[in-house]
């Protein structure tokens, strides 16, 4: 099976025809946190140009930030009294926190630090740079000039989703005051560079150039615009932007026929969330999770693959509970089906997850580097007496990981063991949770049952060196020779250790204490 971004790559090759370099778009407007929702289209637009590169070919990828939009309103987590910067461009707008030089590069900052850690090569380009320049000068007097097609077409779509047309007076332009920065009225057009303005907010009146930058083109006309300028070949969309009569189809007969390009290849993406959280995030609103929260918990390449390995017209719901646990098997186990250490259920889904895992790592390794079962980390990292280097060792011990580790390896388990300590503070449920019990807590055991854990600890005592498989089979034989059932067997054994009825895996847990505590607890010495 071909995976989805080899699918489109193909298609654009087919439908753009053989060019030699392909420009592949994502944007946003920083008015808030650049969420993981917001990084969809972001990732699946590299993902596609990423194909398009494995086939030879070369590639740009545009991330516009839209740092030239207006204010438009103050989110909760903001000052009240930033209401006086309504309407500014976000780039002009103080930041709040104090920390960046305006309200849209605290979020700019944010997200361009999180993506240098996921390998992706991209140009962030900047409306407010773009249209200060004069860049644009040339496309915003074209749409002036060709005002009233635009409307016509703004119109006819208004008319399908039975709205009412746009006001005689409505203009593809808005004008930002050069005195105040706010939003001022559109007065005239000189048919050439000036457009003359009013404000409502200081009061100034006058003339501005085109090409001063102070003249930006409303988004329905930005957009197209956009693509027919740096000659987009591909743009992935949200389904609300690619709804019947909506900013895709509206902008498609607008670069066709005013800016004389064709509208890129789209393909919608649906929105992520978090499992069990309601709504869709938003940056304004504040209910957002942001990589950076992923990476407190997962990998660089499994940020990737949870992205890579979903269809974009498939919801994806990241679980930071328990599913976690499962993505990072079904991450590992992925990964050895790509270096051949393990096979798929089928030679066609194997091929398809070898191509998830090359387009999930930000670097493919020469070689499978060691895959610390995450699992086992989120017991282990719950015991006291173990720091890092002593974790690894468990591993080796257990046969989790080679007894012989380059840099690498370690570099990786190490990681793995802070995500894993992370994992357990911030997400973990309380049956997943626990600490070792001091001393033995004071419980009436049954003679069987004191026998058994006697017997374990004379086992104990007498092999130094023993496999998680051989204490397992011996736990289970000393239970099993005196009749005690097993889950009664093992609910006193978790209650002697942890204080609770169910912990971790029992064989593994015990051989990743100390021998001599483990003896000294079964034969309940304080």
């Amino acid at each position: 099976m071909v995976h989805w971004a080899d699918h489109m790559a193909e298609k654009i090759i087919r439908e753009r025809g053989d060019k030699e370099e392909y420009v592949v778009e994502s944007g946003i407007t920083p008015s808030g946190y650049v969420h993981i929702g917001n990084f969809r289209e972001f990732f699946t637009a590299y993902i596609v140009g990423h194909a398009l590169r494995d086939r030879g070919k070369r590639v740009r990828h545009i991330h516009m930030w839209d740092d030239y939009d207006r204010f438009r309103k103050v989110p909760k987590n903001v000052p009240p009294e930033w209401e006086e910067h309504l309407t500014k461009p976000v780039r002009e707008v103080p930041d709040p926190w104090g920390c960046h030089n305006s309200y849209a590069e605290h979020f700019m900052a944010l997200f361009e630090e999180e993506i240098s850690r996921l390998g992706i090569e991209v140009d962030f380009l900047h409306a407010y740079e773009l249209y200060k320049s004069g860049e644009y000068a040339e496309e915003v007097r074209l749409a002036l000039q060709k005002r009233e097609e635009i409307k016509a077409i703004l119109d006819k779509y208004h008319e399908m989703a039975k709205q009412p047309p746009l006001g005689e007076d409505w203009q593809p332009v808005m004008i930002y005051c050069p005195h105040c920065r706010k939003e001022a009225e559109f007065v005239a057009w000189d048919g050439e560079w000036k457009v003359s303005y009013r404000c409502p907010h200081c009061g100034r009146e006058g003339e501005t150039d085109i090409r001063e930058g102070n003249v930006k083109l409303r988004w329905r006309v930005d957009w197209p615009m956009r693509w027919a300028h740096f000659r987009v070949d591909f743009e992935p969309a949200g389904k609300d932007h690619l709804a019947a009569g909506s900013s895709y189809d509206t902008g498609k007969e607008i670069v066709e026929k005013v800016f004389g390009w064709p509208a890129p290849i789209t393909l919608m993406y649906e929105f992520v969330g978090i499992q069990g959280q309601r709504g869709k995030m938003s940056g304004s609103k504040g209910n957002v999770i942001l990589l950076s929260d992923l990476y407190e918990v997962l990998e660089p390449g499994i940020i990737r693959f949870i992205y890579a390995k979903a269809r974009p017209n498939k919801e994806i719901k990241i679980d930071l509970g328990l599913g976690l646990l499962n993505l990072y098997d079904e991450f590992d186990r992925v990964e050895r089906i790509y270096f051949g250490l393990e096979k798929a259920k089928n030679p066609e889904e194997e091929g398809e997850l070898r191509r998830t895992y090359e387009l999930s790592m930000p670097r493919v390794p020469e070689r499978l580097t060691a895959q610390a079962p995450f699992r086992f980390l989120v017991t282990l990292v719950q015991m006291p007496h173990l720091n890092e280097d002593g974790i690894i060792r468990v591993l080796q011990e257990q046969g989790h990981v080679p007894k012989e580790l380059s840099e690498e390896d370690v570099r990786k388990i190490k990681l793995r063991i802070r995500l894993a300590k992370n994992w357990v503070e911030k997400y973990a449920p309380e049956d997943v949770k626990f600490h070792l019990l001091e001393k033995p807590p004071e419980i009436e055991l049954e003679p069987e049952i004191r026998e058994a854990m006697l017997e374990v600890a004379e086992w104990l005592e007498r092999n130094g060196k023993f496999t998680v498989d051989e204490l397992n089979n011996v736990i289970f034989d000393a239970a099993k020779k005196r009749g005690v059932p097993s889950d009664k067997w093992f609910k006193v054994l978790y209650n002697v250790f942890i204080g609770k009825d169910r912990g971790p895996r029992l064989a593994p847990f015990l051989a990743s204490l100390e021998r001599e505590f483990v003896i000294g607890r079964l034969r309940m010495e304080a």
